[in-house]
């Protein structure tokens, strides 16, 4: 199993598989929490937030995009396609400082990982985060929903064979976070 993470602002299939999955993730998150995510008349998720990660991810020019002041083609939030051998099996979304639904103690959130069903359990998403956390070396938050019993799992066992420094896990409103310190 090779294991890559993809750029979703550098290829046009990136962006339309995130689009695309994003509904399913979110139908999944819905059975955690029913005040945030509902269906509408139409059938689509509101609040309807893909348009956060693709507008981010989509070539510079997009005067919608929040960009940073010391590199104005950096987006606050990146999305990352998950792929294994070649073929996409999920996605992680990452919070670069200051990004709005993070610590300011903290450089990088994990907002949203997914991994499609026949992927979990394989290790994709462990070796997505290590190839994540080497690319972006520093302070790390993450927050799961306190009824997800399988990503408190998966976050409790992952996280010291990442082999980051100063892991810390609180219950903050409900829910569980983590803090760590990513070397790179």
């Amino acid at each position: 199993m090779n294991i890559s993470i993809v750029d979703a602002w550098r290829t046009r299939e990136a962006r339309e598989f995130f689009r695309n999955v994003w509904p399913m993730y979110v139908h999944e998150l819905s059975g955690f929490d029913t005040s945030f995510y509902a269906l509408d008349e139409t059938g689509r998720w509101q609040p309807d937030l893909v348009d956060d990660w693709v507008s981010s991810v989509t070539p510079p020019g997009n005067l919608r995009a929040p960009r940073s002041a010391q590199d104005p083609m950096q987006p606050f939030q990146r999305a990352y396609v998950i792929a294994s051998d070649a073929r996409p099996v999920g996605f992680v979304c990452v919070g670069l400082r200051p990004f709005r639904y993070m610590p300011d103690d903290v450089d990088f959130s994990i907002a949203e990982l997914f991994l499609i069903h026949g992927s979990r359990g394989t290790g994709a998403g462990r070796h997505a985060l290590q190839l994540l956390l080497h690319r972006y070396p520093g302070r790390w938050h993450l927050c799961a929903i306190h009824d997800n019993a399988r990503a408190i799992r998966f976050w409790t066992k992952t996280l010291p064979l990442l082999g980051v420094r100063d892991l810390e896990t609180r219950h903050e409103s409900g829910d569980v976070t983590w803090r760590f310190v990513a070397e790179g």
